[in-house]
């Protein structure tokens, strides 16, 4: 019996259905490619590498598993000299990144150097102060493709808890490297602070930690030590221990002074600052523009070390160790 014009349409609709329902079960069964991020880092010096390891631990927290979804060009550390930080940062954007992580003042300026013009988000952390160094227009609107996490904004407090801590200390001294960025930028902060807190504050350029030592040696009796970031002294151990020996309260604005035995730090932890760049690397990742996320500050803590206490015969009020976020026995 020869088809009618009905059953012919009903067959064309059984086809056409056929056919949409394959494409669905095919579209269906294709796994999804997930997207990738390449992230550069560039690191000046050992001691940030905790930066580095909180950075990781939120991404993966945030759902970048690395070696799946994300991946980290890293050579390593590079030691000191600016030039070898340049040609690093160089090596590194060349490698087709997203997004490039800067750990310290040294890098976060050849970043800026290196991105000029171009679109590439930089995060950085931790940067004393990122205006001071030409990294962003303002804290609120970094303005350009940089953003990230300072640790400054605190010196002043710090100072105020070692004069509190120490306050025979009638001279505050400031031993640091003139070459290094970030104690340039600290001692620049504290040579205009320090009037306004009641400091008497001497600063003393060395190009060693031998003539740090050598000069801690040669200090007067009655004075304090505050130590501002300078790589080219590190480890800081040696010079803590110098400046024990000779009974001279320490204090710093740095996090891994506690380790070194400072006797009162006011610092921010530096696996938390790694955490807050990673909240901002993956907001970029979602489509925020670095220009407008504003710079964070590193949330900072006080420690008083009562072993460095008892080793000077300093005592600490309870008033103030209780105010203390840690006090090391």
């Amino acid at each position: 019996m020869p088809c009618t014009r009905h059953q012919s349409a009903s067959s064309a609709r059984l086809v056409t259905h056929l056919l949409l329902t394959a494409l669905v079960l095919a579209a269906c069964g294709r796994a999804e490619v997930p997207k990738t991020h390449t992230i550069g880092v560039v690191n000046y010096d050992a001691i940030l590498e905790p930066v580095l390891d909180g950075f990781k631990t939120k991404m993966t927290a945030l759902g970048y598993a690395e070696g799946h979804n994300v991946t980290y060009i890293y050579k390593g550390v590079v030691q000191g000299d600016p030039q070898l930080v340049e040609r690093e940062m160089e090596r590194v954007k060349q490698q087709r990144i997203d997004l490039l992580l800067t750990l310290g003042t040294q890098p976060t300026v050849a970043a800026k150097k290196a991105t000029a013009g171009t679109t590439l988000p930089v995060v950085f952390a931790p940067v004393l102060d990122p205006i001071a160094i030409g990294a962003v227009e303002s804290l609120t609107r970094p303005g350009g493709n940089l953003t990230g996490v300072r640790n400054g904004g605190t010196i002043s407090k710090s100072l105020e808890w070692l004069r509190r801590v120490a306050p025979r200390a009638g001279t505050i001294y400031t031993i640091y490297h003139p070459r290094d960025m970030v104690a340039q930028q600290a001692t620049k902060s504290l040579s205009s602070l320090a009037p306004s807190i009641g400091v008497n504050l001497v600063l003393i350029e060395v190009h060693s930690a031998q003539e740090a030592i050598a000069a801690i040696e040669k200090l007067p009796k009655g004075g304090a030590i505050f130590f501002v970031p300078t790589p080219s002294l590190e480890p800081l151990a040696p010079l803590v221990h110098a400046a024990s020996r000779r009974g001279i309260p320490t204090g710093a604005n740095l996090h891994r002074a506690r380790e070194a035995g400072v006797l009162v730090t006011y610092s921010a932890d530096w696996f938390s600052m790694g955490e807050q760049a990673a909240r901002l690397a993956d907001q970029i990742f979602k489509g925020a523009k670095p220009a407008e996320l504003p710079v964070e500050t590193g949330e900072h803590s006080l420690r008083i070390d009562l072993r460095t206490a008892a080793a000077i015969g300093l005592d600490i009020s309870d008033e103030i160790l209780r105010q203390a976020d840690l006090v090391i026995r």
